[in-house]
């Protein structure tokens, strides 16, 4: 059958008299291509339709999965680290005997992203809404992780301007300020090696919290293209068993 229609697709092509409308070669090629009616063909509304839907159920199990208590703290995949600049600090700081204060901040700085990601489903649905069906179909037959790709384009300036309040407020309100400020304080004592540190703890969190919450929705989208099982309704089957 694929090559009949190549074939035909190619005599069409030399037989269209010079001069004949585009939409006319347009309307052909959506026919042989199963863009428009017949049985178990894929219109271009199925394919928006189920994409969209597809997004909406990962982008709410990333949320679900890593938007409570320990989804970036227990998962070795996102946990936020310290930051680079405060890594040799605390392992100085754990010889010396003072290991609970970089551990409390690495702490404080992972809850503080497992409080903000909620705020990021409305961001993303709005996102699903506003795509148009030239980003449907890039993605659609785009790469494992090309909504994830779109997703990041269209709602990281969005996200961070949700995120960096709500994480400073946590950082505040869990003690992470005081954390850090143990932190750089005990660092500083030690003779000939400490010194006051500075970073922006709010900025990290966000990035990082950001990183991981992509990392998680990447996982999930690979899920839907490739796991039959990922595909819960008959409208993701039809559109992925592709």
């Amino acid at each position: 059958m694929r090559f009949y229609r190549l074939g035909l697709l190619a005599l069409l092509t030399v037989a269209l008299p010079t001069g004949s409308s585009a939409s006319m070669f347009d309307d052909i090629l959506g026919a042989l291509s199963g863009g428009s009616g017949g049985s178990g063909s894929l219109s271009n509304t199925d394919i928006t339709a189920g994409l969209k839907e597809a997004l909406e159920k990962g982008t709410s199990r990333t949320v679900h999965q890593i938007g409570t208590l320990d989804g970036y703290w227990k998962n070795p995949h996102i946990r936020i680290p310290l930051p680079d600049s405060l890594q040799r600090p605390a392992a100085i700081l754990r010889k010396a005997g003072y290991g609970k204060y970089a551990d409390d901040l690495e702490l404080r700085l992972n809850r503080a992203a497992e409080t903000a990601v909620p705020l990021a489903k409305p961001i993303f649905l709005k996102a699903i809404k506003e795509m148009t069906f030239a980003d449907v179909k890039e993605i659609w037959k785009g790469p494992d992780d090309a909504a994830t790709r779109y997703f990041e384009r269209k709602t990281t300036g969005d996200l961070t301007g949700a995120f960096t309040p709500l994480v400073h407020k946590e950082l505040e309100k869990s003690g992470a300020v005081h954390s850090w400020r143990s932190f750089s304080s005990k660092y500083a004592s030690i003779p000939f090696i400490g010194g006051y540190l500075k970073d922006d703890l709010d900025a990290y969190a966000t990035r990082m919290a950001l990183q991981g919450m992509f990392t998680i929705l990447a996982g999930e989208e690979a899920k839907i293209r490739h796991d039959p099982a990922a595909r819960t309704t008959e409208l993701l089957r039809k559109v992925f068993g592709r």
